[in-house]
C-alpha cells in the first residue's frame, strides 16, 4: 500500500476489532484495526476511480440525482398544454383560455445491493506482508450494480413497478414496415426513419423535435452500408442525417429483441433532462465493513425509481 495513503474510516476500525474477537484471528500487527481500515479505504478509492465499460442505457437517459439518497417516494409532475387561440374582434370579452394540465405521478425508489469481503487468511496475509488487499472484488461489486442500474434504465423491473426506455408507458408506438435486412429496399428503409422522425414533430405540434434515434445493431449496421439510389452514393443513415443536421443514431445492443415476439425496437426522440430522466437518488455506495464469522464484508448499494418521461409526446418507438 503506498505509503501515502493514509485515510480511514473509523467504523472499519471498530469492524476490525469486532472480527478479531469473534474469529480470534492474528492480524500479527500491532496497529491490525488502523492497517485493515486503510486497506479497506485504499480499495474503495480504487473502486471509484476505475473506468468501466460504457453502458448505453445510462448514457441515453443520464441518471439524475436531485432526489435525496433517503427518499422512499419521488412525484413528478407530466404537463401537457391545452387550449387554442382564435381570431377575435376589438373589445372582445371572451378570449379563449390557454392553459397547462399537470398530472402528478408518484414512483416508489428501490434500492439495489450486494456486497464483497475478504476472508480471514487474506486479512492475515495483507496485516503479514503489507501487501494491497486485491480490488477485483470491489470492481466485480461495482460493475454488478451499474449492469442493473443500466438495465432497469433500458427496460425497468417489474416485479418492482419500476419503468424503463423500452417499455415506459409514456412512449407511443409509430407503425412503420419494418423488416429490414439487406435486401430491403433502402427507399423503404428512409420512408419508415421519415414515419419515425415525423411521428414526434406532428405529435407534439412542432414543440419536439427528434435528436436521437436508437436502434439495435444489425439494423444500424444495415441502414450504415445500404446506399440510396440517386444520392450520389450515399447510405441511407447518411442521407438521413443531411435532412436533420445534428440528428445522432445510437447503438443500442440493449434494443435487439427487446419488441413484442422478440423483435427488434427503434426508439427516437428529444433527448433532454427537461424530457426524460432516470432517477437515480443513491449512485454505488459502499458502506463501513461488518463482522460475518471468518470475513470482513462490504455492503454495497444503490438507489432507483427508474425511467421518468416528463413530456410524452418527445417520444416514440417502433417494432422492427
Amino acid at each position: 500500500m503506498p505509503a501515502t495513503h493514509l485515510h480511514y474510516d473509523e467504523a472499519d476500525v471498530v469492524a476490525v476489532g469486532q472480527f478479531q474477537q469473534n474469529s480470534g484471528a492474528d492480524l500479527i500487527r500491532q496497529d491490525a484495526g488502523i492497517f485493515t481500515a486503510r486497506q479497506l479505504d485504499y480499495v474503495r478509492t480504487r473502486t471509484y476511480d476505475r473506468q468501466l465499460p460504457p453502458m448505453k442505457g445510462l448514457t441515453l437517459v443520464p441518471p439524475s440525482s436531485d432526489v435525496p439518497e433517503w427518499a422512499e417516494t419521488i412525484t413528478h409532475s407530466v404537463y401537457d398544454s391545452v387550449g387554442i387561440a382564435k381570431v377575435i374582434a376589438n373589445y372582445a370579452d371572451d378570449l379563449p383560455r390557454a392553459d397547462v394540465s399537470r398530472i402528478e405521478k408518484t414512483i416508489r425508489v428501490k434500492t439495489i445491493g450486494d456486497s464483497y469481503g475478504y476472508n480471514v487468511n487474506e486479512l492475515i496475509a495483507s496485516n503479514a506482508t503489507g501487501a494491497n488487499l486485491p480490488t477485483r472484488k470491489a470492481n466485480a461489486a461495482r460493475l454488478a450494480i451499474e449492469i442493473k442500474l443500466n438495465l432497469i434504465g433500458m427496460v425497468g423491473d417489474a416485479d418492482y413497478g419500476l419503468f424503463g426506455l423500452t417499455n415506459h408507458p409514456n412512449i407511443g408506438t409509430t407503425t412503420i414496415t419494418g423488416g429490414w435486412t439487406m435486401a430491403t429496399d433502402a427507399d423503404v428503409m428512409l420512408a419508415d426513419l421519415d414515419l419515425i422522425y415525423n411521428a414526434v414533430r406532428v405529435q407534439s405540434k412542432g414543440v419536439h423535435t427528434v435528436n436521437k434515434i436508437a436502434m439495435a445493431t444489425e439494423p444500424l449496421s444495415i441502414i450504415s452500408s445500404k446506399r440510396l439510389p440517386d444520392s450520389n452514393g450515399l447510405t441511407v443513415a447518411e442521407f438521413f442525417r443531411r435532412k436533420h443536421p445534428g440528428l445522432v443514431f445510437e447503438e443500442l445492443a440493449e434494443l435487439t429483441g427487446a419488441g413484442p415476439g422478440g423483435d427488434d425496437l427503434i426508439i427516437a426522440g428529444e433527448f433532454a433532462p427537461d424530457n426524460i430522466t432516470h432517477d437515480v437518488p443513491m449512485q454505488f455506495n459502499q458502506l463501513p465493513a461488518q463482522p460475518r464469522n471468518l470475513e470482513l464484508v462490504v455492503p454495497c448499494m444503490a438507489r432507483s425509481a427508474g425511467v421518468s418521461v416528463f413530456y410524452p409526446l418527445a417520444f416514440t418507438k417502433a417494432v422492427l
